[in-house]
Parts: structure tokens; sequence; C-alpha cells
């Protein structure tokens, strides 16, 4: 691992986030640009103090620096991230450069002139890659996605194996919606083409695997809780209504309207949207606003089906209209409506809140089933039990072997039997690794079974990393 921890690496690639974005609008020498750049040379000079060379950049769409992965990007890293992917830049490399003393440095001019030239936006690798050679910068090198060579010379640049596709598709998610809240709060129609072509990619996962994204909807970045909930309901629901046998262009309005129903939140002030305590009845009545800025952004913005806006209107309608907005409760509302506010319940009742507590996903059927025909759609809830098993995804479960696991992938044959992550042996030792299970093998053989629901922060274990990580 490089030198720096992950807390610097992300201040690291945050301020040279903001200072390619900074570099668009500021003239080099505006206070704006060389504080952050100032405070970037720091510690790119520390870092390359201790090592010949760093790199951060894209691993299947998952930001990186050196290895540290950021699963749940900020909304600077995943404008890093739109930047590099329009370029086709996966990675950038910092190397050292030697003094007339003979010590090693990072050239601050270089530094700056590097940023100046990735900030141009009209400007394409091939464009790029001139560029820097044109200006003489060698303490940096950018490779192209695809290929592993770096830019300019004929060394190899390892290219990582680590992540995948699930994990890549859900990062880009968070990446197109964090992105598409920033117009908003600027002001901005958003533009709907990036998280349309990301859930394009989700839709021919599910259709192919349908639960094969569920156990991500178990990362929960509680810094970020706004981006990664939509992303969470977005896959809940583009599963479920592919349980129950909905077309593709359907699961795709599902999952657009999943991602972006409590868009209208960013509308929403962020005194009340982050209070801790209750909200009085004044600041409940302005959340309550939400379905409906949300709609009214929906209706502005291209290509997307009037479903969505309907459903994003209606996700707290309930199921016996007696939610809000209590003008739309006689308004025809189809079964997309039911489905997301089934994902957005469940969603909600597994993540810590400053508010609440979390459930374990088993106990949070258990509650909802409580809502079932009143507050949500029975039948569409008793299909999402179907789909999530008796110990859904996330749960974590003793064995009668002693083993602590986490439920990582349901089986269709026999929903008390999944496969699991083996994270603590039986003598209570945790393991240096997870080790996928099945607790019944494709020749039947029977490995142990589940005897009890463990509560996962009595262990200190967040289940959403470990599911990231088998994916």
């Amino acid at each position: 691992m490089g030198s720096l921890d992950k807390p610097k690496a992300l201040r690291l690639v945050t301020l040279f986030s903001g200072a390619v974005k900074g570099m668009s609008f500021y003239p080099a020498s505006h206070p704006a640009i060389t504080r952050p750049l100032t405070e970037l040379h720091r510690i790119l000079t520390s870092a390359l103090g201790e090592e010949a060379q760093i790199s951060w950049g894209l691993i299947d769409g998952i930001m990186f620096f050196e290895d540290h992965l950021f699963i749940a990007p900020s909304a600077a890293i995943s404008e890093l991230s739109n930047m590099m992917l329009e370029k086709e830049i996966s990675r950038i490399v910092a190397t050292t450069s030697i003094n007339l003393n003979g010590t090693a440095s990072v050239n601050f001019d270089e530094l700056r002139s590097f940023i100046k030239i990735l900030s141009v936006k009209s400007a394409d690798f091939d464009t790029l890659s001139h560029q820097m050679a044109q200006t003489g910068i060698t303490g940096f090198k950018i490779i192209r996605h695809g290929s592993n060579r770096y830019d300019g010379d004929g060394d190899e640049g390892p290219e990582s194996s680590h992540g995948s596709d699930h994990v890549a598709a859900y990062n880009r998610a968070l990446s197109a919606i964090s992105t598409i809240c920033l117009d908003i709060e600027r002001g901005r129609i958003p533009n709907s083409a990036a998280l349309i072509k990301v859930v394009d990619q989700m839709v021919g996962i599910t259709r192919q695997e349908p639960l094969a994204l569920l156990g991500l909807t178990m990362i929960k970045d509680y810094d970020n809780y706004t981006f990664n909930h939509c992303v969470n309901v977005g896959v809940l629901s583009m599963a479920l209504g592919t349980a129950l046998g909905l077309d593709a262009t359907s699961v795709k309005d599902l999952g657009i309207a999943g991602l972006l129903h409590d868009i209208g939140k960013t509308m929403v002030p962020k005194e009340i949207l982050n209070k801790p305590g209750k909200l009085s009845s004044g600041e409940f009545d302005e959340m309550k606003r939400h379905p409906e800025l949300g709609s009214k952004i929906i209706r502005e913005m291209e290509g997307l089906s009037p479903h969505i806006e309907s459903v994003v209107l209606g996700h707290h309608l309930h199921y016996n209209r007696n939610g809000y907005p209590e003008w739309a409760s006689k308004l025809p509302l189809n079964n997309m409506t039911d489905i997301v506010a089934v994902a957005d319940t469940y969603d909600a009742i597994t993540t810590l809140r400053v508010y609440q507590s979390p459930v374990n996903p088993r106990t949070a059927l258990n509650e909802m089933k409580e809502m079932a025909d009143t507050i949500l759609n029975g039948a569409v809830f008793e299909r999402f039990v179907e789909m999530m098993g008796s110990y859904p995804v996330g749960t974590l479960v003793r064995l009668d072997s002693n083993e602590v696991a986490l439920v990582y992938r349901p089986n269709p044959l026999d929903e008390k039997a999944p496969t699991v992550l083996v994270l603590i042996d039986g003598d209570g030792v945790r393991l240096s690794a997870p080790r996928k299970q099945a607790l019944i093998g494709s020749d039947g053989s029977h490995y142990a079974e589940i005897v009890a629901v463990v509560d996962p922060l009595l262990k200190n274990i967040d289940s959403g990393r470990f599911i990231a990580d088998g994916a």
C-alpha cells in the first residue's frame, strides 16, 4: 500500500478534482486555484517522498488511489470520475522529478500545467497526450481505458483485475445521481443521458441474473445517504419488477424512477433534511413537498417516460392513498408506484439514520408485513418477500457449526439454505478473508443450517463492504 492512509488519499483526490474543475473557471494565479493547488502539491510531495510513483483513477468505474477504493463517491469524486470517463483516462500516474540539488520532488509548475490541460472540457485523450508532450510534462502520465500502456512511453502499467461489473454499475449509478443533484442545486435542468445509460446496464444485469445486484443494496454510506438510498431503491425496484414478470422497458422505467424517487429532496432546505431530531409540524410539511418538487424536476428532464413522474409523485401516497401529497390521492397510479414504495420502505428501515437504528433485513420484512394492504400493496410485498427469501441478502447469521456468516446469495431451490460468506469460524476467530460457502451443494451435500440471526453491530461487521468485496 502507498504511504497515504485513506483519509489523506481521499483528500488528495478531492483536491485534484477541485483543482481541475476550478481551473476551468479561474486563471491559474487566482487564490481559488493557488490555495488548493498548494495543499495538493504538499500531499503529493509527501506521498512521493516514500514511493517512486503513485497513481489514482478508475477500476471498473470505481475511483481508487493506490490500494484505497472509494465505493461510495463524494460529489468531487463523481465529477472527477465523469471527467476521466469522458476523456477515456483510466489512470493518472505521478512520479518524482530530480531537483538541481539532486533531491526528489514534485514540480509545482508542472502540476499546475497538467491540471490546466486536463481542465479543457473539449480535450480528448489524444489531444491531452499531444499537449502534455508539447508542454514537456514528464512527472505525470495518463493511461487510456483498455490499454496497459502509459501515454508517451513504452512502459507498461499494471491493469487491476479488482472489482466487478456489478459494483462498477452500482458506482456509475451513484455518480449519475450525484451529478443530477449538483445540477439541480445549481439551478440547471439535469441531463438524464448518463442515468439512462447506467440503468440500461443494470437492467441487462438484472434480466440475466435477477438477484445479482441485491447484495450491493447493503452498502450504506451514511455521509451520502440520499445518493446511496436512491441507488438502492432503484436496484431493489428493478429486481422486484423482474420478479413480477415485467418486461425490460418497464424494468428500466422502474430503475430510473427508483433512482430519482427522492430527487425533490435537493430542493428541501438542508437544515431540515439533515436535522438530527424530530421535525416540527412545519418542517415536516416542508419535507412532504419533495414528491411534488421531484415530479416537477422530472417534467423538465428529457428522455424520461411519463410513468416516472407519476411514480415519483406518488411514492409516499400509500396503497390506501392516505399518504401525501393529499391532492394526488385520486390520480390514477400504476403498480410501479407500489413497487418503488416497497423498495423505498425496505431500504429506509435497514439503514442507520440519526433518528433511527437500522434493523436486520429479516426483521425489516417482519415490520413491513404490518404495513401490507394499508401503506404497502400486499400482493407486491408478498412477491418481495418471496424474492428476498427467509434470510435476505445481507443478513448476518449463526450456523449450527457455530460459524458466523453473511447471507450472500439466495438459493431459489431452498430459501433456508442460501450461499453465505463465512466471516468467523466455529472457535470465534475472525477469518482474514471471507470464505464463500453454499449451505447445500449442487450435489445435494449438506454443509450447515442457520440457527439464529446475529446483530452485525455487536460483531462490528459492515455487511455492505463484505458483499461488495465478494461481488
